[in-house]
């Protein structure tokens, strides 16, 4: 299955299932491609810039959003918040000896878009069992109770964790495709 598969599956899954759950989860998640991606959300669109950092040692992919108002031209850029409240302007991919330790999907529904995170860590090598943490992210518009926040961002809104699981980030994320952003 290619990324532009996903894509069109991501974007049947909010229009045709009206953000339940895919009627049939893809095999394989495959890491956004790099280049622009667009959703309508929140009355404008939430605007993807994806790209790729590769060495010999090391590859990576950079998210950077940002949010088009349907009222103005203005590009809003979206941090993606952590857990610990701290904002992230751009959200970075990680991968280890060929293996990808972290990486993200977006996902529209039709209650929200979500930022979808699958993050592994292993005790002793890349390639062995690890604990991988899913953490979904909610873009939400910041109103008149959050006067100091961007106007835009990802929240946490779930966190679900796979323990020493020896599925690979890529397959945990296709897995969280079909399924809703709580227990």
């Amino acid at each position: 299955m290619n990324w532009k598969a996903l894509y069109a599956a991501a974007l049947c899954s909010m229009t045709l299932y009206g953000g339940s759950a895919f009627a049939v989860a893809p095999a394989e998640a495959i890491p956004m491609k790099q280049g622009l991606h667009q959703w309508p959300a929140l009355k404008g669109k939430l605007i993807l810039v994806v790209g790729t950092y590769q060495d010999t040692t090391s590859f990576r992919r950079s998210y950077n959003f940002y949010f088009k108002d349907g009222k103005d031209e203005a590009w809003n850029q979206v941090p993606v918040r952590n857990k610990a409240g701290r904002m992230q302007f751009e959200w970075d991919s990680a991968s280890g000896a060929e293996v990808t330790l972290a990486d993200g999907i977006i996902s529209p529904r039709a209650d929200a878009v979500y930022f979808i995170v699958a993050d592994k860590r292993a005790d002793q090598s890349y390639q062995e069992k690890g604990d991988i943490t899913v953490t979904w992210y909610k873009l939400i518009e910041s109103g008149d109770d959050m006067p100091d926040d961007p106007a835009y961002q990802f929240k946490p809104a779930f966190a679900r964790t796979y323990p020493k699981s020896a599925a690979t980030v890529e397959a945990i994320l296709s897995k969280e495709l079909s399924l809703q952003p709580h227990k």
